[in-house]
């Protein structure tokens, strides 16, 4: 008895270290503010990054100078992640128009793409024994700030457009 208790606890040991074997260091940089909170999501395989198996792990952590830090141990295999500037603390990325990211985003390995996802192979990575690193820088995607300027811009010109007609008016009342 006292045997096969062993060699469950032997067992059991040998599957916790192989289970946890990697761990993944991730540095965020491009914040523009430390306003919010960076979101990260892990997923596993092609499957994990296609929507087929559900994600392995989120987390939020707080940004400091434009930078974000987080780690994780995880079981080895082949991952990949995207991570997000949640300015507004919402825990979402947020996609109203056309479904544009209006929040500075990232992938795995410094993959970029202005439209949809990049290749799985572009942003996966391994996690074997010991620690992977891998940086994301944040940025926006260059239509979602058009987006979020023409607005302003068109309330800016409008304002322009307003106050150049009452000059002109003056001007032509004083002529």
């Amino acid at each position: 008895m006292q045997s096969a208790i062993k060699t469950l606890l032997l067992a059991a040991s040998l599957a916790s270290t192989e289970a946890a074997a990697g761990q993944i260091d991730l540095t965020m940089t491009g914040f523009a503010s430390d306003k919010g909170m960076a979101r990260i999501v892990l997923v596993e395989g092609i499957e994990g990054y296609t929507g087929g198996k559900p994600v392995t792990l989120t987390a939020t952590v707080p940004i400091d100078n434009g930078t974000a830090r987080w780690t994780a141990d995880v079981p080895r295999g082949t991952y990949s992640m995207i991570a997000h500037h949640d300015r507004d603390e919402n825990g979402e990325l947020d996609r109203p128009l056309f479904q544009l990211p209006l929040e500075p985003y990232g992938f795995s390995n410094g993959a970029w793409t202005s439209a949809g996802l990049p290749a799985f192979d572009e942003v996966a990575f391994e996690v074997g024994d010991g620690t992977a690193r891998q940086r994301i820088r944040m940025r926006m995607n260059a239509f979602a700030t058009l987006l979020q300027v023409v607005p302003v811009g068109a309330v800016a010109l409008a304002a322009l457009f307003t106050i150049l007609t009452i000059r002109r008016r003056r001007a032509v009342r004083h002529a």
